[in-house]
């Protein structure tokens, strides 16, 4: 007891200091937490823009730190299992949490990590200390509602909308439109529907919204963990076996946990399940089981077998139109995990049908994909958390080659301002899961082996260090390669806070890569100025440099200019870029409306700005959101090539965007 009262008035007392030190500070936003983990390359990555928006929706509604399961803290991809575990342990110990300055005294999470749940974490200083009755009344009661929809309007004209559509043309309007509706009523039940339309892609001839979603989600009802209907993803282990969830580069991957059920929330129409999924725990055990029944996108052979499965999400022409749900997939699996005092041991496995055959062809890098109808993997994780060290790692197996993968990692906080992390992985070009995602070079959990080392150091109040090596090799020759291959990455980042209201960071990352048999080697450097002035003020400026050895020198210079006041807010962000060609682009991440994402590639030379309002009515409950993005080349008197042509140096869109909460 003595000891309990000692930790909550040392936590007490630090919850002062930092809260008379940061008075005057801003709290972390949206667009600060999106530039502090991006990473430029992996942003062209499959999913990188789905992920994302899944991340703005969890900062659009903060969990209550006093209340969040395990589950729910799982979906942010920067808490390691540990730091999960010392969260839950202190709001049990201290009966919650009045401040979320309180996280100074968990040594697990440090300053960064604290900075970042800022964005995602709210407290409820007064919660309910009686046990929720769980009825359809009470939780109709308790209902929340939010609708939001979305228009782009782009002020070009693309080559494709000029053709008939017996010639390729595309047979829509060149308008983006969805739609949302989400239902949450505490912390036990969950509706969301979603309907999306792409540009290029027509309305009546598709059955009007192109692509349709939604989910019934209950959740901490006796046994029952969670339990869903509809479409939602799924992630256990290290994601060799089973990962629908976040791949934000290898910044990220090097904590990211396991994640369990999760809705599908965002517009993703490729990385998902569709059918039923729930998890039932009993004390030390949890046992998860779903099943997944979806059609597929896919390019055909003569014969009728799948030549490529689709990932595009687009229906414009009439060839995509016919290539629209043209087979279907079928899914089972399970997932059993235990837990206690540090320790975690699980196993995961699935079988999946599909309805026509894989026959991916001949070419060399091919010859490794998948073939056949019938795919059975399963898995074993395991790892052990203790104070200052902890190990995991998870080994797979896949029936339909008998490839193998194993990755393995260890981390060791040396002192309370050092930590060393490490890992290991091995993926045959035998093995192959259609939903892994873990630690890798490519995006494929496939053909590639390597290792990681990585240092975090705060050597000083204010100034944080990262930073890791990582080497890779891929056995069988991938695509323009006619052989082995291998490569080496350096990434070294900085921050120094600069009296709590500005900042200065660095980002510099050495890549040497071989394509098209040759060697290539990439240099990155990203410079960064915060500063915020008052409470109104916040200004931004960024330097991005790219160069490859052979193909000379890309740069962009970036400023913003964000202005918030009351009931409105307002931002600006103008950049220019001169790059010697495609090889040297320069990707930037564009602050823009609430739950969307954009990360353009800047090539040639050109401007870019950025104009966004944001107006809050009615007690904060309808939001009206207004965007105008605007790009001048100087270098070409168009852009894009064959549909997707735009016979204009200029590229300007308007985004119309409403959401109410009641």
């Amino acid at each position: 007891m003595f000891v309990c009262l000692e930790q909550r008035l040392l936590g007490l007392c630090m919850c002062i200091l930092w809260s008379v030190c940061t008075q005057a500070q801003i709290r972390m936003s949206w667009a600060d937490f999106v530039d502090a983990i991006s990473d430029d390359e992996y942003a062209e990555q499959q999913g990188w823009t789905e992920n994302m928006e899944e991340l703005a929706l969890l900062a659009a509604h903060p969990m209550d730190i006093n209340t969040a399961t395990r589950e729910q803290l799982r979906q942010l991809p920067f808490l390691s299992e540990q730091q999960i575990e010392d969260i839950h342990k202190y709001v049990f110990i201290h009966r919650g949490m009045r401040s979320l300055s309180e996280l100074m005294a968990i040594p697990s999470v440090d300053f960064r990590t604290r900075e970042f749940l800022l964005v995602f974490l709210t407290v409820n200083i007064w919660p309910s200390q009686q046990k929720d009755t769980v009825t359809v009344k009470y939780l109709l009661q308790h209902a929340r509602h939010e609708v939001s929809t979305r228009l782009d309007i782009p002020l070009y004209y693309r080559l494709g909308y000029s053709y008939p559509s017996h010639q390729g043309g595309y047979q829509g309007s060149p308008c983006y439109n969805n739609i949302r509706y989400r239902l949450e009523s505490k912390n036990h039940l969950s509706v969301g529907v979603t309907a999306e339309k792409d540009q290029g892609e027509p309305f009546r001839k598709n059955g009007g919204w192109d692509s349709y979603g939604g989910y019934l989600m209950v959740r901490n009802i006796g046994h029952l963990s969670s339990a869903l209907v509809g479409d939602y993803k799924l992630g256990f282990g290290e994601g060799l076996v089973m990962n629908t969830g976040f791949a934000t580069g290898k910044t990220m991957l090097m904590k990211r946990p396991s994640q369990g059920i999760r809705a599908k929330r965002g517009m993703d129409e490729i990385n998902y399940f569709r059918g039923a999924a729930a998890t039932i725990g009993f004390r030390h055990m949890e046992m998860t089981s779903w099943l997944s029944f979806r059609p597929l996108d896919a390019s055909l052979n003569r014969d009728g077998s799948v030549k490529t499965l689709q990932t595009s999400g687009l229906h414009r022409t009439e060839k995509e139109l016919s290539q629209k749900g043209n087979t279907n997939s079928l899914l089972a699996g399970v997932n059993l995990s235990w837990r206690n005092k540090g320790f975690h041991v699980g196993a995961t496995g699935y079988f999946q049908r599909f309805h026509r055959e894989l026959s991916p062809g001949t070419a060399l890098y091919r010859r490794i994909y998948p073939c056949g109808k019938n795919f059975g993997l399963a898995g074993v994780n395991y790892g052990y958390t203790h104070l200052w060290f902890a190990v995991s790692g998870e080994t797979a197996y896949s029936t339909e080659r008998g490839g193998w993968a194993t990755l393995n990692r260890v981390s060791w906080k040396i002192s309370p301002n050092y930590a060393l992390s490490g890992s290991y992985r091995f993926y045959s070009y035998k093995y192959h899961s259609f939903y892994a995602s873990a630690l890798s070079e490519n995006s494929d959990v496939q053909n590639e082996s390597g290792g990681t080392l990585r240092l975090d150091a705060t050597p000083v109040e204010h100034l944080t260090l990262t930073g890791y090596f990582d080497y890779f090799y891929n056995p069988w020759p991938r695509y323009t390669l006619t052989h082995s291959s291998q490569g080496q990455e350096v990434v070294f980042m900085a921050e120094y806070a600069i009296r709590r209201k500005n900042s200065i960071s660095v980002r510099y990352q050495l890549k040497r890569k071989e394509r098209s048999d040759r060697m290539q080697q990439h240099n990155r450097i990203r410079l960064q100025y915060n500063r915020t002035q008052g409470i109104d003020w916040q200004l931004q400026s960024i330097l991005n440099l790219h160069s490859m050895d052979g193909s000379g020198l890309g740069y962009a210079l970036s400023q913003r200019v964000r202005y918030r006041r009351n009931w409105w807010q307002t931002s600006l962000m103008l950049t220019y870029f001169h790059t010697t060609d495609y090889d040297t682009r320069i990707f930037l991440y564009e602050p823009l409306l609430t739950n969307m994402f954009r990360y353009p590639s800047l090539f040639g030379h050109g401007l870019r700005w950025v104009l966004a309002a944001h107006c809050e009515f009615w007690q904060k409950r309808l939001l009206a959101e207004l965007l105008y993005g605007a790009t001048r080349y100087t270098d070409r008197r168009s852009q894009g090539s064959g549909m997707q042509e735009i016979r204009s140096p200029w590229k300007q869109d308007i985004t119309f965007q409403l959401r109410l909460r009641i």
